[in-house]
């Protein structure tokens, strides 16, 4: 009996994880409040971004588009996870030097929004967004 009870909660379990994870999949549109830096004035700008996500299991995978330049530029995710309903990715920006800057995105999706922070690796604090569906 006890194990008929054990098979059935990991069952459970387990189709709530995938359901969790197929949630996250489609277009998510987001604004983000961005502070500028010092060479383009020090003022805060609304930054709009799409995300193109795609679960597989665990693994997040897609694309992010938009940016400040004049030219929307879209960067593959990198290392994205899928835990219940938190995520995270990363994406790579790159320099017209050629350095790159990995900018790490977490969040967690509640119904029909994701919401979460943006910021560069290593930083203490990021920009909180809220994306909506498409």
């Amino acid at each position: 009996m006890t194990r008929r009870i054990l098979l059935i909660v990991t069952l459970c379990c387990a189709v709530a994880l995938v359901a969790a994870a197929a949630g996250i999949d489609g277009k998510w549109l987001t604004t983000i409040k961005m502070q500028a830096g010092k060479k383009q004035g020090g003022e805060a700008r609304e930054i709009q971004f799409t995300l193109d996500l795609k679960s597989d299991g665990a693994r997040l995978t897609g694309s992010v588009s938009g940016g400040a330049g004049r030219r929307p530029v879209t960067q593959e995710i990198q290392e994205g996870k899928i835990e219940g309903n938190k995520f995270s990715f990363v994406t790579v920006q790159k320099s017209k030097a050629g350095q790159e800057r990995k900018i790490v995105w977490e969040g967690t999706l509640q119904g029909d929004e994701l919401r979460g922070t943006r910021a560069p690796q290593g930083a203490r604090r990021g920009a909180e967004f809220t994306a909506k569906r498409q």
